[in-house]
């Protein structure tokens, strides 16, 4: 079975689901692409930043979880919406 890169079904997967938190978007991708050692948190953290800076994906919400970490969701962005008819 041919998959899609990685950062492109993180796309994909906002695109789908809008309030996901970056761990959320980490656990799917870890079980999508079990073998791939950028799907990590860094990893996911470098996409989401990339996403972000090309203005595919734009921060949706920020807050702290039980544990005191930072849980960031996302939502995909008009230009994002045009650009998903390229991916797949």
């Amino acid at each position: 079975m041919s998959q899609i890169p990685v950062k492109f079904r993180l796309l994909q997967v906002i695109s789908e689901n809008e309030n996901l938190s970056n761990q959320e978007l980490l656990e799917i991708l870890r079980n999508e692409y079990p073998l791939d050692k950028s799907v990590n948190e860094r990893g996911i953290e470098d996409y989401l930043l990339t996403l972000t800076a090309t203005g595919l994906i734009d921060l949706k919400n920020a807050a702290l979880d039980d544990n005191g970490n930072l849980q960031l969701s996302y939502k995909i962005t008009d230009y994002g919406k045009h650009l998903m008819k390229y991916v797949g």
